[in-house]
């Protein structure tokens, strides 16, 4: 038997309110530490990899024996470029904040800055001059050097020992499909070493 429709429970469609934009929170400026923070370990991020590609070059390439001495130097002033960097965007945002005193309006583009815009620009400028001030502090502490370069060592390393897994792989070919491959990858990443430092110190002893 069939039932009438106005038997039949109807599906319900749920209500949903339109989305609006003025409801949501507002997020929390980020405060002069954060700033400060954050721009630090960008910087930190940046020397490091700089000394790290130096240390590759230096000690394979250069066949120079690893000596932190060689490159803190390189540390150092990579820091201070960050440094002056930083002096130069603090001066951006305080002559910004400075122009913007008592202009109203709508801003037209991202960097159209108004009266309402100049506590975020002083913000700016205070952090900048803040972790110019700190990279230079870093770049005239030997510790501090020595820190990065020992963390650039060890990313470098962490490179060159990828690139020899990668070539160890790719001159396995069909032994990877073996069952005891990865028991057997670290003999044979110490055969492809010993094979490949060997055959660069006959090519370099000229015999």
């Amino acid at each position: 038997m069939r039932w009438p429709n106005w038997f039949r429970k109807r599906a319900v469609t749920p209500r949903t309110r339109p989305f609006d934009e003025d409801a949501l929170e507002e997020p929390a400026p980020p405060t002069l530490e954060q700033s400060v923070e954050e721009g630090m370990l960008l910087a930190d991020y940046a020397t490091r990899m700089a000394v790290k590609n130096h240390i590759v070059v230096d000690t394979i390439q250069q066949d120079n024996p690893f000596d932190p001495a060689r490159h803190t130097a390189q540390a150092a002033e990579m820091l201070r470029e960050l440094a002056d960097e930083q002096d130069q965007a603090a001066e951006r945002a305080s002559e910004a904040r400075l122009a913007v005193v008592g202009l109203g309006g709508d801003a037209t583009h991202p960097h159209d800055y108004r009266d309402i815009d100049t506590s975020n620009l002083a913000l700016r400028e205070a952090a900048a001059r803040a972790l110019a001030d700190g990279l230079r502090a870093k770049a005239d502490s030997e510790q501090e050097l020595l820190t990065i370069v020992e963390r650039a060592r060890q990313d470098a390393w962490d490179e060159v020992g990828r690139a020899i897994q990668a070539g160890l792989d790719a001159f396995s070919g069909v032994e990877a499909l073996k069952a005891n491959y990865e028991e057997e990858r670290p003999a044979r990443l110490r055969l492809l070493i010993w094979r490949d430092l060997a055959k660069l110190e006959e090519e370099r002893g000229g015999y």
